[in-house]
């Protein structure tokens, strides 16, 4: 039952991360260079998408 909960979440996870990175990566293809602000949180999206893949 542990075993299937840790995949689970593992997988959750994932996903979240995945969906931050895009989410990230589409706010930072279109924000204009006036939109400072809009294109520093598309990189920390983008970075905590790569963070939670990554992290075990």
């Amino acid at each position: 039952m542990r075993k299937n909960m840790k995949k689970i979440h593992s997988k959750y996870k994932k996903i979240i991360g995945i969906s931050l990175g895009v989410i990230g990566f589409i706010i930072l293809i279109s924000v204009t260079p006036y939109k400072f602000i809009l294109a520093i949180i598309g990189i920390i999206l983008i970075i905590m998408g790569f963070l939670l893949i990554n992290l075990k």
